[in-house]
């Protein structure tokens, strides 16, 4: 399959007071990986309504198959950045976590992290980066053609009422 980016940006008003920046990642062809691309969906159909029941947010929506050094120019003018991804067997369906700035660039030929990535933003762009969080959502089925896991699924919708719930609260955080 072809790699790919898709943006999607959500205006609420001219007037907006907060932009978020929600990167989704993940390959929808490799299982569980998918819970990325399938909450993209998602938001791009909920979340514009949250925007424009709430006329403070804004949001501009990534989409990728992984996060790769350009993406800091995604977080650049952002007030606040969530990063959505499938975590290997982590205890709970869902986890939110704040995320730090990484002490150097840690890559792979394919990836960087997100902390590495607000590394990379910091010392490009010479600013701090916004504040930042990682929504994980459980995994444990990641090869090429394997299907979507019971329970990643269910993680998935306990992660759509998080990332709303979030999103609609007046501190984010």
């Amino acid at each position: 399959m072809e790699k790919f980016t898709v943006r999607c940006n959500v205006t609420a008003t001219a007037g907006c007071i907060m932009l978020v920046s929600v990167f989704f990642f993940g390959n929808p062809d490799r299982g569980d990986d998918a819970a990325g691309h399938i909450l993209q969906q998602w938001a791009e159909q909920n979340l514009t309504r949250t925007a424009e029941q709430n006329a403070e947010l804004s949001f501009r929506f990534i989409y990728d198959f992984q996060l790769e050094p350009e993406h800091i120019f995604d977080l650049d003018g952002c007030d606040m950045a969530i990063f959505v991804d499938c975590v290997l067997n982590q205890e709970s369906p869902t986890s939110w976590s704040r995320l730090q700035t990484g002490s150097q660039l840690m890559f792979t030929s394919h990836s960087v992290t997100p902390e590495s990535l607000l590394f990379l933003f910091e010392t490009t762009l010479k600013k701090n980066a916004p504040p930042c969080y990682l929504l994980g959502i459980t995994g444990n089925q990641f090869q090429l053609g394997a299907a979507l896991s019971d329970q990643t699924r269910n993680a998935i919708e306990e992660a759509k009422n998080l990332l709303h719930s979030k999103l609609s609260s007046e501190q984010p955080h």
